[in-house]
């Protein structure tokens, strides 16, 4: 029940159109794209690659460019790309793969379906990319990139909803290869024998951009828990945690942001630094929950805890008994429930919910329409666990004559039992959706009329196909760790017991005008509604709305100015920008040309 499964359900068919871009004239300001005079020619590019080592240059190109007319069509090569398109582990094995693609300017064709291609270009995707598997691999590309003006971008999973990893002309340092091994400590200690982190338990040590699978088995083997994403695909270091990180164990540990002890980071002048509470300390809390940019995360050290014994989970499915465009009781029953998220934090329930008020195909049961989770008490038996989410239950018993409600539970014997079957399944990818995101406060909820308001503006249109997420994944530890003065983490986190995510997907081809619409029904609307509900609080970066003209607010809050003065001081020039991270409001951005100053 995460977030990536409500997105794959906005995964539909359809035609892109377009032409290939004219190149903007640049300015000084402005990064190097192909086709300008400053660009690098064939020679230094093949000279480039011999420096690398053969084959670790690689000039990018559509994943679906064999379903094209060109020298590359290959119908039987097009078939494979549309099958294994929703596939997580095809998508992070290419550079320019995305898991969840901001922006899909090439899209897969099924012929056998009756669907003709439209158009097919790289669009915001990098134009080069290196295939790093060394840290002398990635102090080349760096210096590449600098030398030449190209805009550099980083990749290692392609699981991002923000686009931060795409860049128009840029030169990608892709480090899916940057692998040095995932390494269990029985007892944590710092690599300048740091002592200020206070953590005298155990600890894992990621060296290089390994996915939370690859975490979890050597965790698993050791009978320790590690706090990673609620889906095994994401990378483990860098992007995840800086933003935040949730996943199931967050409410009982506390965030991704909150588990890093210390970590190695290439700054933009190619030093390689230990940041952690003793040495760099400004920079340890900007990647604590300040987002990414700031350098290139080579290495973490985070914290991990003993298993447990027990975990319950709850499954709840809510359908109405007769269905109609407006779901009226199902609305209700959904902002009733919301009402009582707090409580059940506070009773050690976390976990994951979705909903629609419509859907083109069943969604709960035969139904078209309804409300659905999974929720757990990590270290309770079900006796406990039926306790902790019996406040929602009595709840909701005044809608049975109008709703088919069931509630099961499931008792696991530890954590990792629990969540390979509940939560770290292989859920399909590839669709795009556009996002909003709010942290909820308890305040936010004491009247129902205005919850029920938000809801209804969030449910989107009747004949819409609006997604709605509730991340139950704060409160417990994440609270308790609000005097952590090493967090760089918003402050709404540490009073905001859950998240709010709503959303409208876009057809894997759609043209300008669609995009447009849909971006503004999600910030305008739906954006508006959350803030509404909860004006004091703020978003979750890594999944919220990139277009949100106050994101610094939503993303950052107090804390910006301290990321900011971090920034400018280890990356003056601004190498490592990236969308909505700190320092970006200071560029113009465009899908189609160079990335330049204001």
């Amino acid at each position: 029940m995460r977030l990536h499964i409500a997105l794959s359900l906005f995964y539909t068919l359809g035609h892109a159109v377009g032409a290939e871009p004219q190149h903007a004239k640049r300015t000084p300001k402005c990064r190097c794209t192909p086709g300008e005079a400053c660009w690098p020619d064939n020679s230094v590019w093949e000279a480039f690659d011999k420096t690398l080592g053969k084959g670790k240059l690689i000039k990018t190109s559509p994943i679906a460019q064999s379903c094209y007319d060109g020298p590359q069509k290959d119908l039987d090569r097009c078939a494979y790309v549309n099958k294994m398109w929703t596939d997580q582990d095809f998508q992070t094995s290419d550079p320019i793969g995305r898991n969840y693609p901001y922006n899909i300017t090439c899209a897969p064709v099924d012929y056998a379906a009756g669907e003709t291609p439209t158009s097919c270009i790289l669009g915001s995707l990098p134009y080069y990319a290196v295939n790093a598997s060394t840290r002398e691999d990635i102090t080349l590309t760096l210096n590449f990139a600098k030398q030449h003006n190209i805009r550099l971008v980083t990749s290692s999973t392609g699981h991002d909803l923000l686009g931060r990893s795409d860049g128009y002309g840029g030169l990608e340092l892709w480090l899916h290869s940057f692998r040095n091994g995932v390494r269990f400590q029985k007892k944590y200690t710092s690599a300048n024998k740091c002592t200020k982190s206070g953590w005298t338990g155990s600890a894992i040590h990621i060296d290089g951009a390994y996915q939370w699978r690859d975490v979890y088995t050597v965790a698993q083997a050791n009978n320790v828990i590690a706090v990673g994403g609620g889906s095994p695909s994401p990378g483990a270091i860098g992007g995840w945690p800086s933003g935040g990180g949730h996943g199931p164990a967050t409410h009982n540990f506390g965030l991704g942001a909150d588990q890093v002890l210390e970590a190695q980071i290439m700054l933009a002048d190619g030093r390689i630094v230990t940041a952690n509470h003793c040495e760099n300390s400004d920079l340890f809390r900007a990647i604590r929950g300040g987002g990414p940019g700031y350098g290139i995360v080579l290495s973490q050290h985070i914290k991990v805890h003993p298993n447990v014994k027990a975990v319950t989970a709850h499954r709840l499915a809510i359908a109405p008994r007769n269905e109609t465009a407006e779901n009226k009781d199902l609305l209700d029953a959904i902002a009733v429930l919301h009402q009582q998220l707090p409580a059940l934090s506070n009773n050690g329930v976390a976990g994951y919910g979705f909903w629609f008020r419509s859907f083109p195909g069943p969604f709960v049961g035969d139904a078209h329409s309804g409300y659905t989770h999974g929720f757990w008490t990590i270290g309770k038996r079900q006796a406990e666990a039926e306790k902790a989410v019996a406040p929602l239950m009595n709840a909701l018993k005044k809608f049975e004559d109008k709703l088919v409600i069931t509630s099961t539970f499931a008792e696991y014997q530890d954590y990792w039992s629990f969540y390979w079957a509940e939560s770290g399944l292989h859920d399909p990818v590839g669709s795009t959706s556009i996002i909003t995101s709010r942290l909820i406060n308890p305040e936010a909820l004491t009247d129902y009329n205005k919850v029920r308001e938000a809801i209804e503006v969030v449910a989107g249109k009747p004949e819409e196909v609006s997604s709605n997420v509730v991340l139950l994944v704060s409160g417990g530890q994440v609270f308790k760790d609000k005097a952590d003065t090493s967090s760089g983490l918003h402050p709404a986190w540490r009073v905001s017991p859950f998240v709010m995510i709503s959303g409208q997907g876009i057809p894997k081809v759609a043209s300008r005008e669609i995009r447009d619409y849909v971006q503004h029904q999600v910030t305008h609307v739906k954006g508006a509604a959350l803030k509404k509900l909860a004006p004091n609080t703020g978003g979750y970066m890594n999944e919220g709305d990139g277009s949100d003209p106050e994101y610094i607010d939503a993303f950052y809050g107090k804390n910006y100015a301290q990321h900011l003065a971090a920034k400018r001081k280890y990356d003056p020039d601004n190498i490592f920008f990236c969308r909505t991270c700190v320092g970006a409001e200071d560029f113009i951005e465009r899908p189609d040309g160079p990335l330049c100053r204001k």
